[in-house]
């Protein structure tokens, strides 16, 4: 009989956002929102077990309350089985364990912690199938959890039902800039080793493997909600069926309320600018948190009138990123503005007179800027 399961990881609940004071409680808020729609949506599929591969809280202090709320989610839940694993920013160590103490105390009957590196066979819970977890124990560890997994999987738990593992850390290749040897690494093959049906993974916050339609057992979701302007999709999760003969279906969900952008424009026309607010005027906007950087030359009233600017598309979007980045941006000196300023007989007007006969654009710049410094 085929297994059809909701795979997320990553939720982050009770997520500060202390550097976005203006939207800090919208956005505190979308992770829980974000997280009843997940259980919504596994209900409406029909998934059968519905798993968090670690940190569904972003640290190990949270408040009771939002333990509390994370657990009813989950109570919500229709199918057999909802299995969370600890991941490095919720990890299950002596220090930490008033968090799951708390969890496990409100948590339904069909929620199960994977507290512990051994085999969870879960035919009770009306599931053929055997999960094999890998609970981190630590914010930071340079080994991998799931050492003891490939002897354990040689044994025999069940009759021949689904083995799953479940894991949180990083995978060898896949995001080098995360520094992947600090968080449980793990390589593929490594994990493809233990003769496992299927690896439901937590940690890196994009979907792996971004291709669906290829065949592969190793999965991980990615955030389903984004909370910086280094993730640069819009929140993602996976429903994965495994079939009866141990092939995977693998259908991505688009999951976010919110996205983080960062939007880069040229600009050197008022068409230009006219097209940068068009560009934020459509519905999107209500749910997008923008980092505008701008480049490019302008006319002398538009590159005067950027504050102005900015206004309208703060006004446009939900959040705009504040200050703008604006260093690659310039003011066109054209030459009646040299005219206008300087004297005919000046050596200011020859020299940038000179330069903008030239076009000569990068020095007429440079030498306008140093005169308008030494007038000062």
């Amino acid at each position: 009989m085929d297994l059809r399961i909701f795979l997320t990881a990553d939720v982050h609940l009770g997520m500060k956002f202390a550097g976005y004071p203006e939207v800090q409680g919208e956005l505190s808020e979308a992770r829980f929102s974000t997280f009843a729609s997940l259980v919504e949506r596994a209900n409406a599929e029909g998934c059968a077990l519905f798993v968090v591969a670690g940190d569904l809280f972003d640290r190990t202090s949270v408040s009771k309350e939002t333990i509390a709320r994370a657990a009813h989610s989950l109570g919500e839940f229709q199918g057999q089985l909802a299995a969370v694993l600890p991941g490095n920013h919720d990890y299950l160590a002596h220090a930490s364990r008033s968090l799951w103490t708390e969890f496990v105390q409100r948590m339904g009957d069909n929620t199960l912690l994977l507290a512990e590196k051994h085999p969870y066979p879960i035919q009770h819970y009306g599931l053929d199938a055997v999960l094999y977890p890998a609970p981190c124990d630590a914010k930071h560890s340079g080994r991998s959890a799931i050492g003891w997994v490939k002897t354990a999987a040689r044994e025999k738990w069940g009759a021949g039902g689904f083995r799953i593992g479940v894991a949180h850390g990083s995978l060898k290749g896949l995001s080098p800039g995360l520094d992947e040897e600090r968080y449980f690494p793990m390589s593929k093959e490594e994990l493809l080793s233990c003769g496992l049906d299927l690896w439901l993974l937590g940690h890196v916050h994009s979907r792996f493997p971004e291709r669906p339609d290829l065949p592969d057992r190793v999965f991980y979701p990615g955030t389903p909600e984004p909370d910086g302007f280094d993730c640069g999709h819009g929140g993602s999760a996976w429903i994965l069926t495994v079939k009866d003969d141990r092939s995977v279906e693998a259908l991505p969900l688009a999951t976010g309320k919110y996205r983080f952008l960062h939007h880069r424009a040229s600009l050197g026309s008022a068409g230009d600018v006219e097209n940068l607010k068009a560009a934020f005027a459509s519905p999107e906007g209500a749910r997008t948190l923008c980092k505008l950087s701008l480049a490019g030359r302008l006319p002398r009233d538009l590159f005067r009138s950027v504050s102005r600017l900015e206004e309208e598309i703060r006004k446009k979007i939900f959040y705009l990123h504040s200050p703008l980045d604006t260093e690659a941006l310039r003011e066109e000196i054209k030459k009646e503005d040299i005219e206008r300023e300087f004297s005919e007989d000046s050596f200011p007007y020859r020299l940038l007179g000179s330069l903008a006969d030239e076009g000569d654009h990068e020095a007429l710049q440079i030498a306008y800027e140093m005169i308008l410094e030494a007038r000062k």
